[in-house]
């Protein structure tokens, strides 16, 4: 079994949640860089999406996306550019 280090109990907190959803489509940023460090070490991607409770594509793209950029946050979303500010909508 693979083991995340964590100095604080946030990631026990993150940990029970995602054991009680049954799956996520992404990850936080945080646990993004932390699952590159791990894939760098060695493991595979099957058995790191397993540690997650995550499907394999999530860490397949995560790691493509790491290799061709050297960059795992994650990218803006592709919808409709807003016109008008926060402030104006105030």
């Amino acid at each position: 079994m693979l083991q995340f280090a964590s100095s604080d109990s946030s990631a026990e907190s993150e940990k029970a949640k995602a054991e009680s959803m049954s799956r996520r489509n992404h990850l936080h940023d945080e646990m993004r860089w932390r699952t590159v460090g791990v894939l760098q070490a060695g493991p595979r991607q099957s058995a790191v999406a397993r540690e997650l409770n995550v499907h394999r594509s999530v860490i397949h793209r995560l790691w493509n996306q790491y290799q061709s950029d050297q960059n795992a946050s994650r990218r803006r979303g592709s919808g409709r550019r807003r016109i008008t500010t926060t402030a104006d909508d105030r």
